[in-house]
């Protein structure tokens, strides 16, 4: 696999910032951290909001601003809707996904992002997650690209919102109208297990393991509406960034959620699998 063409993936991939106006606080600094960690991005940028604008003189930045002509009155549009509206108006056949709290902590690897879209342009493969995180999954390794993997028909969050690649008529053909960021992954999870297509990772023995990502930063910035202190502290501080924390004021698991986290993780996984199976056995 050779070198993606960055003229090309200029002209093949927007990255969609997906945020809210409600997260506006979020946007000087994720921007600032993008600018030092991928300076040279070749792409159009899009910021997802409902009503709200930011400007950047430094980056290729356009607001979508999805309910700017809804008419005085409507009521605040849910997740899917919104990014759905945003979608609509994108000009590149690929989309990479981040949120506006995803605040990226190294360099991004131009290079692997653009042989990942010469992947999905050569193997018609709908998406390519950049930031694997759920470890329980199964892989299976692919002939598409040695730093690749298959993520398992079954897998738990075959559908997640981490960073990735994604086609963008493919995305929007797995969205539904009236959900949840979370219901979309779920739900959108067991959408997908219908589908015969290839969805891909980066590689855990390359990345994961050895501490380094396509597109680093630590999952998440902002947890339940509060800040995460290990995602932001340290970093923000380090790049000269002012924040106000006390207006969120910090995330701080309870020692019940705690409990709770992993007994639902592991619950849903038990679940998604015997769907898996359902779905697999329904099949002529």
């Amino acid at each position: 696999m050779t070198p993606g063409n960055m003229r090309d993936l200029a002209h093949n991939l927007t990255v969609l910032v997906n945020s809210t106006d409600t997260f506006s606080d979020c946007w000087p600094p994720f921007f600032q951290l993008f600018k030092r960690y991928w300076p040279e991005c070749p792409c159009p940028i899009v910021l997802n909001t409902e009503t709200k604008d930011y400007r950047d003189a430094a980056l290729q930045l356009a607001c979508s601003k999805v309910q700017a002509n809804d008419h005085a009155g409507s009521p605040r549009l849910p997740w899917s809707d919104c990014l759905i509206r945003c979608l609509d108006a994108v000009q590149t056949p690929f989309v990479l996904y981040l949120q506006e709290d995803y605040f990226l902590n190294g360099p991004v690897d131009e290079e692997f992002v653009g042989q990942c879209v010469d992947v999905m342009l050569a193997h018609d493969v709908p998406h390519v997650r950049l930031m694997e995180v759920d470890v329980h999954a199964r892989f299976h390794k692919t002939e598409f690209h040695h730093l690749l993997r298959r993520i398992d028909q079954r897998a738990n969050y075959r559908v997640s919102l981490q960073a990735g690649l994604w086609n963008v008529a493919a995305l929007k053909d797995l969205l539904r109208p009236g959900e949840s960021a979370w219901n979309f992954e779920r739900r959108g999870s067991i959408r997908s297990m219908a589908r015969p297509a290839t969805y891909l990772c980066q590689s855990h023995e390359h990345f994961n393991d050895k501490g380094r990502y396509p597109v680093p930063y630590k999952p998440t910035g902002i947890i339940r509406g509060k800040w995460y202190a290990p995602a932001v502290v340290e970093l923000f501080a380090e790049n000269g960034i002012s924040v106000d924390y006390e207006r969120r004021g910090f995330y701080r698991q309870s020692l019940a959620r705690k409990v709770i986290v992993p007994a639902r993780a592991l619950v849903r996984r038990a679940a998604m699998a015997a769907i898996g199976v359902a779905m697999g056995a329904s099949k002529p």
